[in-house]
């Protein structure tokens, strides 16, 4: 049977500590930073809002190539609500270029 002596269980269990903090370490960077970059894009496409309205269904508001849809999804269809060049921020007034719904 083979024994270790003290300072080999000490380098063992140094690198093992180190080991998992750099596993570690890595995990965080990529959560943090990197989601974009392991799938190759730089977040092109965001969800900036999302609400469901039941299993598998719901609404939300992406922005895409500059421009921002509100969509409809369930489990086999993505529907486009509606369309904007920009959002409204609260306490704004809209844009001349969009159209406003009348209330009548």
């Amino acid at each position: 049977m083979i024994l270790l002596d003290y300072s080999d269980l000490l380098r063992v269990l140094s690198s093992f500590v180190i080991v998992v903090v750099l596993i570690y370490s890595i995990y965080y960077l990529i959560n943090r930073y990197g989601k974009g970059v392991l799938l190759g894009q730089k977040g092109v496409i965001k969800i900036i809002d999302i609400k469901y309205l039941g299993k598998n269904k719901g609404l939300t508001v992406v922005k895409a190539n500059g421009k921002y849809y509100f969509l409809s999804f369930d489990e086999k269809n993505i529907s486009i609500i509606e369309k904007w060049d920009s959002l409204e921020e609260k306490g704004e007034k809209p844009q001349k270029d969009e159209k406003t719904p009348d209330n009548n």
